[in-house]
Parts: C-alpha cells; structure tokens; sequence
C-alpha cells in the first residue's frame, strides 16, 4: 500500500516567472490557477533559508488538483540561490517533466520559432502500446527537462 497519493503539483524554481509563464503559459497553453506571493515568516520557513518573499504560480492543463505544474520565483534570498547555467544534454539524476500533447505536430514550429532548446525532435518510440507513441524532449526556461509525448497518428 503506498504511504502517498499521487503526485498533485511539480514545482520549478524559476529565474523569472514571467518568461517561464511565457513558455508554460503562451506556448504550452497552460491557464494559471494561482498566483500569489508568500511573504516572511512563511517564505523563508519553507524554503529553509532567509528570503524576502517567495511568488507561487499553479499552472494547470484541466480542472483537476493532480498533474499541475508549479513555478516559484524566490525574492531576496540571503544567500542568494545556486544559479548553474541550464545543461544543454541529459544528465543523470536529472528530473523530466512529461506532458502528454494531442498537438505536437502544431507545438513544434511555435517552439522552434520560440527558440526554445530542442533536446531531440519528434521521434516515434516502438512501444507494447495500442497507440503510436511520438515523443521529444526539449528544456524550458530555466533549463528543466521535458518530455512531450503525443500518442497516436502523427
């Protein structure tokens, strides 16, 4: 029996919410669903160090509280927070977003456009599945994984 449920929300720590929303928002086309900044003590409490504030942003693809996707953009953090420069190939440990698409076909000219960091393009994956399964990753923003996958005919 699993001690958890599923998982409600992934969060990325973004640089700047704006461009993230851009992408998450404007090119995936994501609808926000909570926007709203933490102030201090709760801020700093949760991310276990001093900040200012801390801005929470709940993106969701459908009317549900599971499967969302989470910004958080940190105001005045002392010390300031690791900033790595986004990896450009997959590394280990690494987490992935996946995100299922019925519109890959119409996402991946906005993307390109967009200039968005394209890992590897639309690639149909042989899978024990009904369904064909084309999949591609690509990097957000601030250099997090994702996993588009499309399942059905191309």
């Amino acid at each position: 029996m699993a001690l958890i449920a599923p998982v409600s929300r992934t969060t990325i720590f973004t640089r700047d919410a704006e461009r993230a929303l851009g992408f998450y928002r404007d090119l995936l086309g994501l609808t926000v669903w909570i926007d709203n900044d933490i102030p201090n003590p709760g801020a700093s409490d949760i991310l276990g160090q001093h900040c200012d504030s801390m801005r929470i942003i709940i993106l969701r693809a459908a009317d549900t509280a599971i499967g969302n996707i989470g910004l958080a953009e940190v105001h005045g953090a002392n010390p300031p927070l690791e900033n790595p420069p986004p990896a450009t190939k997959v590394r280990f440990g690494e987490p992935c977003l996946v995100i299922r698409t019925d519109h890959l076909k119409a996402l991946l000219p906005k993307l390109e456009a967009a200039g968005v960091h394209i890992i590897s393009p639309p690639t149909k994956l042989v899978l024990p599945v009904p369904d064909e399964v084309w999949e591609m990753f690509l990097r957000d923003p601030d250099g997090t994984m994702i996993n588009l996958s499309h399942h059905g005919a191309w």
